[in-house]
Order: C-alpha cells, then structure tokens, then sequence
C-alpha cells in the first residue's frame, strides 16, 4: 500500500512538472499583455477621435460607449475620458456625465489666432529641414483628401487633413511646437465636424487647392514661402467656419478678426 501510495505521489509529481514546462512553454511563446499600453492605446484612438471631428460640440461621451467601440474594458475607457477632461478636450457638466465642450464662437476665435502664431513657424522651421521621405508624407496625406472628397466621405478629409498638417509639420525639430499645435487641433477637431458635411464642395475644392502651395514650398525647402501658405490656408479654413459657427451661437465676430482672415 505505501509503495502504490509513493508510486502515486511521483507520478503526480511529474504530471506537475510537465504542465509546469508547458505553461513556461506557451510564456515563452506570448507577451504579457502590458496593462499600460492598452491604457495608452485607448487614450490615443480616443484623442485622436476627438482631434479629426469624429465628435460634435455638445455630444455626449458615455464610458460604456467608448469602451464598447474600442473592445476594451471600463477602466481604460475611464483612464482616457479623465485625462481628456484634463486637457480640456472634455468637460463634466457634472459628476455623472461627459460631454465634447459646447460651441463658442469666442473660443473658435481664440484657436484659430494661436494657430496663427505657432503653425506658420512650424512649417517655416520644417521646410528647411524637409526631406524626400517627408515629402513622400505630405503628398500621400493630400492625395488622401482629395480620394476621400471625391468619395463623399467627410470623417475621411477631416482625418486626412488633420495627417496633412502633422506631415507638414513633422521636421519643425521642436517637441514643444508639436506638442502645442496637438492640442490646438485637439480642440479644434469638433467644430470641424460640425459643418464640413454641409459646406459648399467647390469651397471644400478651391480650400484644398491651397495645399498645392504648402508642397510646393516644402518641396523647395523655401521657409518663408511655407510660413505665407500656412497662414493663408489658416485663415482660409477659419473664414470658411466661422460664419456658420456665428449662425449656431448668435455671436459675431471683432471687426478686426474679420478683416484679419480676408
């Protein structure tokens, strides 16, 4: 008896030790799913949601809906809507709801003056340092937005144009730059959504042929040629919207704000 029970215990013994080296086995075969990327990950396909107008000024943001839409869980749903509600991108009317900040023509204002001030000299600084790979960048984005306003997909062009921009910008060499023209598109992103849908599509045609411009200059490495086609295609963009953000809100825009984008 004490021998079949010792007989037993080893051959348990052993039966753990295989399924020991078959779980160090499949280990060795998988990567451990790092709870901070996916964290990360949610937060950055939610921002950038937010940044190409996926979301409308006023519309609701629910943590099951994100999480449904990103196949994740609550809590990395929860981790991105409280670091947006922190840069701004999102507010809490109250503790038991989220939503994208409502229109205010004197906010839209006020973005598209700092955009005035940074994204001119970001192009600037990135044409001289402009590169055939950056190039190739910058063409594939622009191509990219005229396929998509043929095929009458809007969500496309503002996505597309958004990567435009960042492409554009991409060789300014300055982090800080980047980061600042991030968050101004980030909050920029919404009013986008808005109207684009509804705009006038030879308006859309002649807006998007500025960007002829833009590569051009980048193209000849020309700086100040990038910094002038920027700020014109800035204040093409803004002319084009904020009329019709005016109509929404019932504000009218400073005199010479108005003059400043013709």
């Amino acid at each position: 008896m004490l021998i079949e029970r010792a007989s037993s215990a080893i051959e348990l013994s052993e039966n753990e030790t295989g399924q020991e080296r078959a779980t160090i086995m499949t280990m060795a075969k998988l990567q451990r799913i790092d709870v901070t990327t996916l964290h990360e990950r949610a937060y950055q396909e939610l921002r950038k949601a937010l940044m190409t107008g996926a979301y409308k000024p006023g519309e609701a943001v629910t943590l099951r809906g994100v999480a449904e839409a990103l196949g994740t869980s609550l809590m990395p749903a929860r981790e991105a809507v409280r670091r947006l509600v922190s840069e701004r991108a999102l507010e809490m009317p109250n503790s038991r709801s989220v939503r994208v900040p409502l229109m205010q023509l004197r906010t839209f204002d006020e973005l598209y003056r700092i955009r005035q001030m940074l994204e001119p000299e970001a192009a600037a600084r990135a044409a001289e340092r402009c590169d055939k790979a950056g190039l190739v960048s910058i063409r594939e984005a622009n191509d990219g937005i005229h396929k998509a306003l043929k095929a009458g997909n809007f969500a496309e062009v503002l996505a597309m144009n958004q990567q435009f921009h960042a492409a554009v910008y991409a060789a300014c060499d300055s982090e800080i730059l980047l980061m600042m023209i991030d968050t101004l598109w980030l909050q920029s992103g919404p009013y986008l959504n808005l109207f684009i849908d509804s705009m006038d599509r030879s308006a859309l045609n002649s807006e998007f042929a500025m960007h002829d411009d833009v590569i051009e200059a980048m193209a000849a490495n020309n700086a100040i040629a990038a910094r002038e086609s920027i700020r014109l295609l800035i204040a093409n963009a803004a002319r084009l919207f904020r009329a019709r953000v005016g109509e929404r809100t019932g504000e009218t825009a400073p005199k010479e704000l108005v003059a400043e984008m013709h």
